[in-house]
């Protein structure tokens, strides 16, 4: 994999990882022309985007399904900083550090004290990365693709699900849709993620996850992920059950060099 991505393995569940560096194999895609386009500008929008500070939020509930009914078991709020940290680390890359700086307990209710190492589902970069930037350009080809009639004017949708043979590589399946013109993308409905043991023993726990990501436009043409909402089924510790979630991410500031 030529990307150090936002996303990681171990290193996700102690809450920070490192910078996306610029891939440079965008003339080497064989997936459709639109879909290409798309996939360059989703690595140059994760590229800036690991050189801003920005504010994640996101809204948990989890519960069970008893006798057909939900069985409530938590609600939870949390909201984090994401920001490059000042100095590299051992590896010569420069870690993303992901602080908490707001929570509540599993009644929703604010905490007046919060640790900002704590873990959260916001910890699990890996897997929420995997979802917003499932077409970067080292994954393209990775995928088999198919266009599909769009519900709204002006967009083109492809459906793309990860080649069968492709069993050691974290990989999503869903439908993308695009500006048809630019390629840039508008929306991506998640179904599915697969092979996440690859990651991590624990990301392979979450058993199913499903998401709306709604993109909006940074910088001019760059798209990133403002809003998103789904769910799923996890057998992570401290996260298992049944959840839905709604997530928020936005406040961008440009704090690295950005080349």
């Amino acid at each position: 994999m030529t990307r150090y991505i936002f996303s990681l393995l171990f290193i996700m569940l102690c809450g920070f990882s490192s910078l996306a560096l610029p891939t440079d194999n965008a003339d080497d895609c064989k997936a459709p022309e639109l879909i290409c386009k798309a996939a360059a500008n989703q690595d140059r929008s994760l590229y800036v985007r690991d050189r801003c500070r920005y504010e994640q939020k996101i809204r948990v509930e989890r519960f069970k399904i008893k006798n057909g009914k939900e069985q409530f078991e938590e609600i939870r709020e949390t909201t984090v900083d994401v920001q490059p940290a000042v100095q590299i680390d051992k590896t010569g890359q420069t870690p993303v550090n992901v602080r908490v700086i707001a929570d509540t307990d599993k009644q929703g209710n604010p905490k007046g004290k919060v640790g900002a190492d704590d873990k959260t589902l916001l910890s699990f970069g890996a897997v929420w990365d995997l979802a917003f930037f499932p077409l970067l350009p080292e994954k393209v080809n990775l995928y088999n693709y198919q266009e599909l009639v769009a519900d709204r004017k002006n967009e083109r949708w492809y459906s793309f699900k990860p080649k069968p043979e492709i069993t050691d590589r974290p990989l999503a399946s869903g439908v993308v849709m695009l500006d048809p013109q630019t390629g840039e993308i508008l929306t991506i409905k998640i179904d599915s993620l697969h092979n996440l043991s690859v990651l991590d023993k624990n990301a392979g726990k979450l058993k199913s996850f499903q998401a709306t990501i709604d993109y909006s436009q940074f910088e001019g043409a760059l798209r990133v992920p403002t809003l998103a909402s789904g769910g799923g089924v996890s057998d992570i510790p401290r996260f298992g059950g049944n959840f839905r979630f709604n997530f928020s991410e936005g406040k961008y500031r440009t704090v690295a060099k950005i080349d």
